[in-house]
């Protein structure tokens, strides 16, 4: 099932299946461990603020607009 990743609860693992946003967000993305094929795990999901994810061992903050154009599979 490929939903945003704005959308996933708290203490799920998804795989990231595809960046729709410009050339620079997905340089940006992508220099932080978020490309297609990768495994994250979201740490922090509120209804409001950043998400708080963890990528290659490390946590990473990254908004909700931005969450939103990440496709990823459960």
């Amino acid at each position: 099932m490929k939903i945003p990743l704005s959308e996933v609860k708290k203490g799920e693992t998804v795989k990231v299946n595809c960046v729709s946003c410009g050339f620079g967000l997905i340089k940006r993305l992508s220099s932080l461990g978020l490309y297609n094929g990768s495994d994250i795990k979201v740490i922090k999901n509120d209804s409001r603020g950043p998400l708080i994810l963890k990528v290659l061992n490390s946590k990473i903050a990254i908004g909700r607009g931005q969450a939103r154009k990440i496709i990823v599979e459960k």
